[in-house]
């Protein structure tokens, strides 16, 4: 647990060392389970290998399930449901079994570990779009939990309140509201970090970025925090705003190739179709309309009229069933962005 907990270089190896004396001595003390919880997880960073990763998270919980609820149970239920279920259930399912982690750890008197599930909440209601007042108001409310138990999690969560306001227009004065524990303001988080080589807190901070560059449609800017995320060791792990940071960044691509023909930005565009093509082997729902949207938008790179036009409203009707609302209006502002391109230019789109 204190190898996980300093982040220790030493933490794969370690973690590898714990597995195979619990296997070969029939040992599966509490502690174990982190260290099979952690092995599940090296499983997709190394090997890209998520049903093995899978096979491994449930033996965790099975170990934890035979001990009384303490620290290490909020720990491994954050470990398993945040980094490695999250890639087979839908994340609104991740969002509710994270709460209850939180819920239990605050329970238990483990309240510092009980801010990672917390935060992880917050951001994937973000992400998936839910109210933003009702946001608002919750994450306000969970800021100030973070800021008393764990700051570096009230970090993570100041910086989805920024973007919470950005997208709201309103300016609610975070910073000043919690007397300068994060600085003054958003450029105060990204340079601590910096200086304490803090590489998950700066990419969450440049993702943060990118993902409201794209909502705004300033798609030059957006590209521009993707390269500053992409630049950092930490992009390399998938964690589950990978599934939105590749998805937005494929359209982007697309439109991008559109507008000046780049090759590299086309290529941008397939590699994200190729990743959630992968994923969507393990939740249709979490992945099907986003890569029917990506289809759409390689068809309307190649100007085929009647193939993108099916496979937008293919991605309409995905994110409707899967009550993704946002994602489906999302698809109809694409569609309606192409389909008024071919009006303006007629001859350059042709049937499929």
């Amino acid at each position: 647990v204190a190898a996980f907990s300093l982040s220790s270089p030493y933490l794969p190896h370690l973690t590898c060392e714990m597995v195979r004396y619990s296997l070969q001595n029939n040992f599966y003390g509490v502690e174990s389970s982190v260290a099979f919880a952690g092995f599940a997880f090296f499983n997709i960073v190394m090997k890209n290998d998520y049903a093995e990763a899978k096979y491994w998270a449930n033996i965790a919980l099975e170990i934890l399930n035979q001990w009384p609820p303490s620290s290490v149970t909020v720990r491994v239920n954050w470990m398993v449901y945040g980094l490695i279920i999250v890639w087979f259930v839908p994340l609104q399912e991740t969002k509710r079994r994270l709460l209850e982690t939180y819920q239990l750890g605050m329970k238990i008197g483990s309240f510092s570990t009980s801010m990672y599930p917390l935060c992880f909440c917050s951001r994937i209601a973000l992400l998936e779009g839910e109210n933003l007042s009702v946001l608002h108001q919750s994450n306000s409310r969970d800021l100030k939990t973070m800021t008393k138990y764990n700051l570096h999690c009230a970090k993570l969560s100041v910086l989805d309140m920024v973007m919470i306001d950005e997208l709201r227009g309103i300016d609610s004065n975070t910073f000043s509201m919690f007397n300068g524990s994060f600085g003054n303001d958003e450029k105060d988080i990204i340079i601590d970090a910096q200086l304490k080589g803090d590489n998950y807190l700066l990419g969450y901070a440049y993702q943060r970025r990118f993902f409201s560059s794209f909502w705004a449609g300033d798609y030059g800017n957006a590209e521009l925090y993707c390269r500053r995320v992409l630049s950092l060791p930490s992009a390399k792990t998938p964690v589950f705003q990978s599934i939105y940071f590749t998805f937005y960044r494929g359209l982007i691509g697309f439109l991008r190739f559109r507008d000046n023909e780049s090759e590299e930005q086309y290529g941008i565009g397939l590699d994200a179709i190729t990743k959630i093509e992968f994923w969507l082997q393990f939740s249709r729902s979490n992945f099907e309309n986003k890569l029917y949207l990506l289809k759409a938008e390689l068809e309307a790179s190649m100007r085929n009229l009647d193939a993108a036009s099916k496979l937008y409203e293919a991605s309409v009707k995905s994110a409707n069933d899967c009550g993704r609302v946002h994602e489906k209006g999302l698809a109809f502002e694409f569609m309606g962005n192409f389909l008024s391109s071919v009006a303006d230019d007629p001859t350059g789109a042709r049937a499929c």
